[in-house]
């Protein structure tokens, strides 16, 4: 009886001597193993399910996956490689039951639900702009997401993480991931200072959370999940062959902090330091506005967009033989004749230390009648400008800054954050093009319209001017800051943007 328990014990012992050896074995062997390796003794004892996969909309139970965050494999069973199919979930029709689950490897056909986080109901914030990482470091995959730090003041972002436990997601247990993968990082950075970041990749939500949008005549962007480029948001484009694009004539967008659409305490436009997006216009249509914020026609504006029609290259002469951007000279062509009033009203004249910033105020459009040749590059003039009450305070205006049918990314920034006459500089697909010393910035806040593809003088003309036309082409990621941009930043957005854009 006694040589059997010896014997029995000795196996025992034997199989426990050949396990440890095994896990540790295997441990050495898949340490640092990635995603879609699978170990030799935990992929074969704890597989990756079947059942629960990537690619599938619709599960059990009136739960769908919410495409617009993460998806993938992680490891938070511990096993040493990512079997674990983790995903954002909700009961459709139910956004606050939105939660984290995730299907166990090695548990085919069981509830794939059973390892997750709190739901959206009970606390749990998300963000489009999120990722898995080993936080703490004990092993486990955790879930981590950009978020807003609330009561933080002109807004704070941090990456923080919430810590994958030994049977879900542990509750109320968010730290700070410090950190985070470059992707992310960068993108922190870009949220440094955002009032306003719309970026028009596949919604129009504003990632910085401090405005609420009206969408005027069905404007919309292809929201297909998971796609790595993007058309951005299409404004009054002619009908093509792209399901994507609506023929359209009156889209624009109207954005505010409240439901009135008003800018006031959230967003302040006294506070703007920096404007950044990226353009591409079909058509030179008249005095075409990217946004324009203010109270009507001439109070309060501050507006970015074309002037007039463009220009084409024959209106000065050859390309080369034009005036720099940069270059501040008067054109010797006659003035268009006009009053003294309008004069003030649409001139630099009111500014008091007033300089001519290029050919003001007479005509650069092509000739109505005569048809521009299709061989000829078709330039605008980049046009902004910050108002006063009735009165202009600036005019920027940078020659043959804009190119027709094509995505050029136009960045704004003062060289100082504090001066209410700062030194402004504009960039072009990230290079400093112009700068004008001795600006202004708006003084008033509180405006009641504002608008993205529109002008506020929409409707208004006068026996010297047509009204202003609506924006046609495309828009994407569109920034406005309280603090002014680097040139590394603005070097970096645009990096950015092209990959988002395809341009690379």
């Amino acid at each position: 009886m006694i040589d059997g328990e010896v014997a029995i014990y000795t196996v025992l012992i034997l199989i426990g001597i050949i396990l440890t050896w095994e896990w540790l074995r295997n441990k050495a062997f898949f340490e640092g193993f990635t995603d879609g390796v699978v170990p030799e003794y935990f992929g074969k004892y704890f597989p990756r399910r079947y059942d629960v996969v990537p690619g599938t909309l619709r599960e059990t139970d009136g739960w769908i996956r919410n495409p617009r965050y993460f998806e993938g494999y992680m490891d938070v069973q511990k096993l040493g490689y990512k079997g674990d199919f983790c995903r954002v979930i909700e009961k459709e029709g139910i956004p606050e039951s939105r939660m984290v689950a995730c299907a166990l490897a090695g548990q085919e056909g069981l509830d794939s639900m059973t390892y997750r986080s709190d739901s959206k109901r009970a606390g749990m914030r998300f963000s489009r702009d999120d990722y898995v990482r080993d936080v703490n470091g004990d092993g486990l995959d955790d879930y981590a997401r950009i978020l807003k730090i609330e009561n933080a003041p002109n807004d704070r972002w941090e990456a923080r993480a919430i810590i994958a436990g030994i049977s879900r997601f542990k509750q109320g247990s968010d730290i700070t991931d410090n950190t985070p993968p470059p992707d992310i990082r960068d993108l922190l950075w870009f949220f440094e200072g955002a009032m306003v970041w719309y970026r028009f990749f596949d919604d129009m939500e504003d990632y910085a959370e401090n405005t609420q949008i009206r969408i005027g005549g069905d404007a919309s962007v292809d929201e297909t999940p998971h796609k790595t480029v993007t058309k951005g948001l299409g404004f009054n484009r002619a009908p093509t062959a792209d399901a994507d694009v609506k023929p359209a004539a009156d889209q624009y967008l109207q954005i505010g902090e409240n439901p009135k659409l008003e800018f006031d305490s959230t967003v302040q436009l006294r506070q703007l330091r920096a404007v950044s997006v990226w353009a591409y216009f079909d058509e030179f249509t008249n005095n075409a506005r990217i946004f324009d914020f203010g109270n009507g026609p001439g109070k309060d504006n501050v507006f970015l967009g074309i002037e007039g029609r463009g220009n084409v290259a024959s209106a000065f002469g050859a390309l080369s033989e034009r005036p720099s951007p940069t270059d501040k000279v008067c054109s010797t062509k006659p003035a268009k004749e006009m009053s003294p009033q309008y004069y003030l009203m649409t001139s630099d004249a009111n500014v008091d230390e007033w300089t001519c910033p290029g050919p003001e105020p007479i005509d650069t459009t092509y000739p109505e009648d005569e048809e521009i040749p299709t061989d000829v590059k078709q330039t605008a003039n980049l046009l902004f400008e910050i108002w006063d009450t009735q009165q202009r305070k600036m005019s920027v205006r940078v020659l043959d800054a804009i190119p027709l049918k094509q995505w050029v990314h136009i960045a704004i920034t003062t060289t100082d954050g504090a001066s209410f006459r700062p030194t402004w500089q504009v960039y072009i697909d990230g290079k400093n093009i112009f700068e004008l010393p001795g600006g202004h910035v708006p003084l008033k806040s509180y405006v009641t319209q504002n608008f993205i593809g529109r002008s506020n003088w929409e409707g208004q003309s006068s026996q010297y001017q047509n009204a202003d036309e609506r924006f046609r082409g495309a828009m994407f990621d569109f920034r406005l800051y309280r603090q002014p941009m680097s040139a590394a930043k603005i070097k970096k957005t645009v990096e950015w943007g092209k990959k988002k854009l395809g341009l690379e």
